[in-house]
């Protein structure tokens, strides 16, 4: 939609003059328990005065007219300030139609803070309305997690370029210990060798907050957000933190990593750097018992590359944590659009604000009444919904008693409940808190829903013995609109529920691909490594005649068992670890968690890393060929 379109509403054409945000609408949800937002279905519209009056009068809204009062309280207000205030606001009582708001009209002033009125809707104060501030809730949560992320990468590839460091010294230990002999000093050897990872890692974090910072970057990482959420194009902004975090730390943790590990290398005997001896891990010591010669050959292979093999297993965790983030990610939107959709029974959904006496026919009623209770800083609705046991849209028995509930498995997964806890939540309005006791948990997607008996639910509420103010039905009901809150049919739910997973693909690709990526990457270097150090023994290997196809054997095939054991390690315990931390992740969202991977997609991880494995194994024998005998020549002593 752009300005100088047209656009339909109620049978009347209206052309778009501008298009604005609104705080309370940053995201622009439909109902305030709605845990997705879905602008293709609900949006806000602002018209003049005139207009609005021949909408409402067309009579096509789906609910009654709401009056929405906001205020702020500024210090110790009281109440005769507060009508000054709505006094200079020019509101005029009189105005208003409502005559259940009229009947309460000087009760609201002179007892604001306090109001007891029995069409209250809902008491909202702005930190805990879902939709103010709620695209600033969500990069927080995804800076934080990036901050994290980026982090461990500068590690990893700092360990990295430690070991290609203390490769390229022993490929050199003859001319260090050459220049100790000639009188240079080790500390001018360590900043010969701190020179090389400190200015990659600069130039790298200079470029990659350059870009970060481009259109490429800022603009592209916010696009999902400006796609999702109401809220004006922002300007970007140079925090000093993040500058430092981009260009200053990597270079520093550069330097401290391999300063540690070049100075440890490097104070070895000047004779000993000379000869090019090795330390003697007493390899050969250890007891293979009747191995035959190839799996010994592998085994001692191996255990002289440990720390390189530590690396691929570093490189192979991280890998999986950030893919996890993703594939986590997708798991999660999927149960929701599948478990959202199986669990909803019923076709329409009428929540009332003004009741009728009786049940409309073809309805089943019952008692809804929203609670709240926090998680990691965010106040959630949570839907106390009272039932009886024939109701045919939900599979509960709602146990009897004013204390005992029945869980929904959104809410058991969201909060971590378990059959017999204790759920305590409160009613911000009244200024109390209610304890229930979880008799069950029942399989519910769609909301984060508690189940009560009915009968049990008005007598703790206080309401009269045949009150309702939600009936579900199969079809659609003859309902006057102006007696309805909402309307929410089972359609809605299905659209609402597949947001999620088209929404967070892009996500979900971008997470998998970068940690192949940065797996493959790491993999490649650490075994090209392990090669380079084994070109003496190669070239030895090819004076005795063996074929590049026995040599990949002995030297590069003996890592297929590195990588199969190490992914049996790393998956799992990844997995693992990202479940504990997702919760913080979607701390903001108002769903359940359901991160239960099939077995098939485990395997399938499982398999695609060692089908990475063998591409850069294939990778890796094209440099077996390039070794020649010669290297044994160069190396004699």
């Amino acid at each position: 939609i752009l300005v100088g379109d047209t656009i339909q509403i109620a049978g009347a054409v209206f052309t778009v003059v501008g298009i604005g945000t609104v705080p309370d609408y940053d995201a622009p949800l439909r109902n305030l328990s709605d845990s997705s937002v879905d602008s293709e279905y609900f949006g806000l519209a602002f018209v003049c005065g005139e207009a609005y009056d021949e909408l409402k009068a067309a009579g096509e809204s789906l609910q009654s007219e709401e009056y929405v009062y906001a205020y702020r309280l500024n210090g110790k207000m009281t109440g005769d300030e507060l009508k000054g205030q709505i006094k200079e606001l020019e509101f005029d009582p009189e105005e208003v139609e409502d005559p259940y708001f009229l009947e309460y009209w000087d009760e609201l002033l002179d007892k604001y803070w306090s109001v007891d009125i029995s069409n209250l809707t809902q008491f909202l104060p702005v930190e805990d309305n879902p939709r103010v501030g709620a695209s600033a809730d969500d990069q927080l949560i995804n800076k934080y997690a990036g901050l994290t992320a980026g982090v461990i990468v500068m590690i990893l590839f700092t360990y990295v370029i430690s070991v290609f460091v203390i490769h390229g010294i022993e490929k050199e230990s003859s001319i260090i210990g050459t220049l100790y002999a000639l009188g240079v000093k080790r500390g001018e050897l360590i900043r010969h060798y701190l020179m090389l990872p400190v200015l990659i890692t600069f130039f790298a974090g200079v470029i990659g907050t350059a870009i970060g910072y481009s259109s490429w970057g800022v603009n592209v990482q916010m696009g999902d957000n400006y796609d999702y959420f109401s809220c004006p194009d922002l300007r970007t902004v140079y925090q000093p933190y993040l500058l430092v975090y981009g260009i200053v730390m990597p270079p520093v943790v550069a330097a401290v990593v391999n300063y540690f590990v070049i100075r440890k290398r490097l104070s070895q005997p000047a004779l000993r750097l000379i000869r090019g001896e090795q330390k003697d891990r007493k390899i050969s010591h250890v007891d293979l018992g009747n191995l035959g010669f190839i799996g010994r050959f592998r085994i001692r292979q191996m255990l002289r590359e440990l720390r390189t093999g530590f690396t691929v297993w570093f490189g192979m965790f991280i890998s999986l944590l950030i893919m996890m983030i993703g594939i986590n990610c997708y798991v999660l939107c999927e149960h929701i659009s599948v478990e959202n959709k199986e669990d909803t029974k019923y076709a329409y959904m009428y929540t009332y604000k003004y009741p009728e006496k009786e049940v409309p026919k073809g309805g089943e009623a019952a008692y809804a009444k929203t609670l709240k209770k926090e998680i990691y800083g965010y106040n959630l609705d949570i839907t106390v919904l009272g039932i009886d046991e024939e109701n045919p849209y939900f599979a509960v028995e709602p146990a009897e008693g004013k204390s005992r509930v029945v869980a929904s498995s959104a809410i058991a997964q969201k909060y971590g409940l378990s059959v017999g806890d204790q759920l305590i939540l409160s009613d911000e309005e009244e200024d109390m808190d209610y304890v229930f006791t979880v008799e069950d948990i029942v399989q519910y997607s769609p909301g984060l829903y508690v189940f009560m008996d009915i009968e049990s639910m008005r007598e703790l509420f206080g309401v009269s013995e045949d009150y309702y103010n939600v009936v579900f039905s199969s079809e659609a009901l003859d309902i006057d609109s102006g007696r309805l809150y909402a309307v929410t049919s089972s359609e809605d739910i299905s659209k609402s529920s597949d947001v999620f997973v088209s929404l967070m693909m892009p996500m979900v690709v971008m997470m998998t691909v970068l940690s192949a990526l940065i797996f493959c990457i790491v993999m490649y270097l650490m075994m090209k490594v392990m090669i380079d150090r084994s070109a003496f023994g190669i070239s030895l290997m090819r004076i005795f005649g063996y074929r590049t196809k026995e040599i990949r054997k002995l030297y590069l095939n003996g890592n297929f068992y590195v990588i199969a054991v190490g992914a049996a390690i790393c998956l799992p315990l990844s997995k693992t670890l990202m479940d504990a931390l997702y919760p913080y992740m979607i701390s903001n969202i108002a769903c359940g968690m359901n991160l239960t991977f099939p077995w098939q997609l485990y395997v399938g991880i499982y398999v695609a890393i060692l089908a990475l494995y063998f591409f850069i194994n294939t990778l890796l024998v094209r440099r077996l060929k390039k070794i020649v005998p010669a290297e044994v020549l160069k190396a004699r002593e």
